[in-house]
């Protein structure tokens, strides 16, 4: 779907906050209009809509290739000059992984890797008026970060003061759960990515169908002060509907005694 109709989307069905994905499939810098990011930047201004923005989910700062590795710097700090251009906030960053055997070694190399790349991003994101937010991906095979434990370590070695942390609620459910996410990193959340799973993989699917008790967090969500998305999978016809039965389930939440 083109980003305009996203858009669209989004302020006819009264929602405040637009997570923007840079991608290849409908909002990169060679493909999206002039009109349309000035459009956007006229929308956060104007407060219409709040808007965060997911830079390249598939690098990896920890890639045993150092070309790849710089070319995940290049592709992330270029994406936080995009953010600043829109007067965009808030930039999510996702940790790396260690390619091939997970060993002591290996996983350390790879955690300072990321540690190194992620605090020069934030460095120039402060510079910029922006803040990296980085993506708790502890379930992910590889991951620098295989418990919610070792991420906040990572956070902390980074630097808080200059990051803050994006809670995937999917994410959270498949490693340590939700409620304990929460009790380690709650107080550093600017940003929320909102969708469940089915107890096995990162479904991203809708809270009624998957298995995460998001009332152990009620009181969490009704004090946060950020911005909520929602993250779904679900395609085709029904993806609008699933949106907004995510919607109305989450504001159910909201307002629950």
């Amino acid at each position: 779907m083109p980003i305009e109709d996203i858009i669209k989307f989004c302020i006819d069905q009264g929602f405040n906050a637009l997570e923007l994905e840079v991608n290849d499939t409908n909002f990169n810098a060679a493909s999206v209009k002039s009109p349309t990011l000035e459009w956007i930047k006229k929308l956060g201004t104007q407060k219409d809509i709040y808007f965060s923005m997911h830079s390249p989910g598939s690098i990896n700062f920890s890639d045993p290739d150092p070309e790849k590795r710089a070319d995940a710097e290049v592709k992330v700090t270029a994406s936080i000059h995009w953010a600043a251009e829109l007067g965009v906030k808030t930039i999510v960053v996702h940790p790396g992984r260690v390619i091939g055997d997970f060993t002591q070694e290996s996983w350390k190399l790879a955690l300072n890797q990321n540690i190194t790349a992620i605090k020069s991003c934030a460095q120039l994101a402060d510079l910029l008026g922006v803040t990296v937010s980085v993506e708790n991906l502890c379930h992910e095979k590889g991951s620098v970060n295989p418990n919610i434990s070792k991420f906040f370590e990572m956070c902390t070695s980074i630097g808080l003061s200059h990051i803050k942390i994006t809670l995937d609620t999917n994410h959270a459910g498949l490693v340590d759960g939700l409620a304990e996410s929460v009790k380690v990193i709650g107080p550093y959340v600017n940003h929320i990515h909102f969708s469940s799973n089915k107890g096995i993989k990162s479904d991203h699917c809708e809270p009624q169908v998957g298995v995460i008790d998001f009332y152990s967090i009620a009181d969490f969500l009704k004090n946060f002060k950020g911005m909520i998305i929602i993250e779904l999978n679900e395609s085709g016809e029904d993806s609008a509907e699933a949106i907004l039965r995510t919607r109305e389930y989450l504001v159910k939440l909201l307002n629950a005694e």
